[in-house]
């Protein structure tokens, strides 16, 4: 029998000749005995000793203020790496199952960073990433999406209200049409200062126009429909509305990051005999399972449904979906109602009216 005992042939160097043609032998003889019948002989991988897959990242984020935390398929131990804003590196080592970057100052809250690495196993293997991360913000308050509006018109358009329950920063915190796995536009939060009452208005259609900037300091900085001088205005600026009928707005601490809140809507209902379940497209069934896994959201039965979420048919430019005054968060639908014609309230307090038919 053909036997091999420690060779091992880490990526990137070259093979001797000799070893080359044993190898090829063995795979001409492995070939003959398979078609032979003969499934005693072992495969070749399983005859030469060492690792041969590559690491492969599964997860890169921010650990603390100086601490970036990248977790590969298996250990690495060769790091070569640079940083874009550029950053001074005090250690690199692999720690807790993670190759843990430290760095000498401080990451700037919800600051988008970029690293460009190539790594290398103890069998050779190497790997090259280029991956983004954000600034851990350790200052995020706790902040509910308030108040929708997915039906807006010309002089009224879609906007999505977020109300702050405490004081801090909101430096990338994300709020998606969608959800992490599937949406069409987001608004990463700048690093702005807010207090405990404050409201923040985010524009789904912006006109694009000047006077339409992000206020981060100043209340009263910005123009445009529907920007209010009393509340933060922020602006969408790939935004072309959020959906009509089915949809969903997805707030998390940084961009694919753990979900603060969200809210669900739908027209549609359950239909056992669609593939869908009754969603009019893959995507919206998509966007509800995501956030459901995600803890953003309860369902009643055992699997999604349209019915999980909120109904806007009712809703328009004027009368917006709310949640009450009180900040009722169960994560369900039964946190919303739809208040009557012109009771849309952005960036002030909601109304407790309903709308009835």
């Amino acid at each position: 029998m053909w036997k091999i005992n420690r060779v091992r042939i880490p990526s990137g160097r070259l093979i001797p000749a000799g070893i080359m043609i044993l190898l090829g032998i063995l795979s001409t003889v492995l070939t003959v005995t398979t078609i032979a019948g003969c499934d005693a002989m072992p495969d070749l991988p399983a005859m030469i000793e060492g690792r041969w897959d590559p690491p492969v990242l599964e997860e890169v984020r921010a650990l603390s203020e100086y601490t970036v935390g990248l977790r590969f398929s298996h250990p690495v131990e060769d790091v070569r790496l640079s940083l874009d804003p550029p950053l001074e590196l005090d250690q690199v080592r692999w720690q807790e199952d993670m190759l843990q970057l430290t760095t000498r100052t401080a990451l700037r809250p919800g600051a988008e960073y970029w690293l460009d690495a190539v790594v290398r196993d103890d069998s050779g293997n190497t790997a090259s990433v280029l991956v983004n991360f954000y600034g851990l913000n350790p200052d995020l308050p706790p902040v509910l999406i308030n108040e929708i509006v997915c039906r807006g018109s010309g002089n009224n358009p879609d906007f999505a209200e977020l109300r702050v329950f405490g004081d801090g920063n909101l430096g990338g915190m994300t709020l998606y049409n969608g959800s992490p796995e599937r949406w069409t536009s987001r608004k990463v939060f700048p690093e702005m200062w807010v207090a405990e009452g404050d409201y923040i208005i985010v524009h789904f259609r912006p006109q694009n126009i000047p006077e339409e900037v992000d206020e981060t300091e100043d209340m009263s900085a910005s123009g445009g429909l529907r920007s209010h001088p009393e509340a933060w205005d922020l602006w969408v600026w790939e935004g072309t509305g959020l959906p009509t009928t089915s949809g969903g707005l997805t707030l998390t601490e940084f961009p694919h990051g753990p979900i603060m809140d969200a809210i669900l809507y739908s027209e549609r209902t359950y239909d056992s005999a669609c593939p869908r379940r009754g969603f009019g497209t893959a995507a919206q069934l998509q966007i509800f399972e995501d956030v459901v896994a995600r803890g953003g959201w309860k369902i009643a039965g055992d699997f999604v449904v349209p019915d999980d979420g909120v109904d806007p048919s009712s809703s328009t430019a004027t009368r917006s979906i709310n949640r009450d005054r009180a900040g009722t968060d169960t994560d369900t639908r039964e946190d919303w109602h739809i208040v009557p014609t012109r009771g849309a309230t952005p960036g002030t307090e909601n109304s407790e009216e309903r709308y009835e038919p």
